[in-house]
């Protein structure tokens, strides 16, 4: 999911590495803390600034932060599972390619994912409908040309993207909850579920 941004002016190297610096606190300090007391003080005492002003200096507001701390999580999200997903010859291998990966992240970047869990489910970033058809779409496309190619049954591609898509993002809250849940496990599980929902019978 691609997530808007002004940049007015390119910045250089020390005010990217100082953004850098107050973005890992943001995150740090909301999944420690949760998004409501992810204060700009306690932030710039984790990243270690004299001042909330050199925070300001960087981002408008809490807001603006937020705005990049999810856009860095989810993009290297997407990267994450782009480069798992690429070269896949058959759907179902794509398909159980985004699911391990999924799975891989959140386990592997638990900081960041606890992260953007606290934003979302304070409310603190909202995505929007054609947002979220953004992020169905590529599993979507997946399971199309499944269909396409006979590898899968026939239907509706969009209730299923989107019940990947809700196994995938639960998995961090499972997490929350059972912090030493097994992901390869998880990930087995959820890959069967799926092969065995768009199996083809016939």
């Amino acid at each position: 999911m691609e997530v808007n941004r002004a940049c007015d002016t390119p910045l250089s190297f020390t005010a990217t590495a100082r953004r850098g610096q107050i973005v890992r606190a943001a995150i740090e300090t909301i999944a420690e803390h949760g998004f409501a007391a992810a204060s700009f003080a306690r932030i710039a005492e984790r990243a270690e600034l004299s001042s909330t002003r050199l925070i300001s200096y960087h981002f408008k507001d809490k807001k603006d932060l937020i705005t990049e701390v999810v856009v860095q999580v989810l993009s290297a999200l997407e990267e994450y599972v782009g480069t798992r997903t690429h070269g896949t010859t058959t759907a179902r291998g794509a398909l159980e390619a985004y699911l391990r990966a999924n799975i891989e992240f959140a386990d592997t970047r638990r900081t960041e994912m606890g992260a953007l869990l606290g934003v979302f489910t304070a409310g603190g970033f909202h995505i929007d409908a054609i947002e979220h058809d953004q992020v169905l779409s590529p599993i979507e496309r997946i399971l199309r040309d499944g269909q396409a190619a006979g590898e899968f049954r026939a239907f509706d591609p969009y209730v299923m993207a989107a019940a990947v898509q809700r196994c995938v993002e639960g998995f961090p809250m499972a997490l929350e909850a059972r912090p030493g849940l097994d992901a390869d496990s998880y990930a087995t599980e959820i890959v069967t579920l799926f092969d065995l929902a768009t199996r083809r019978t016939s």
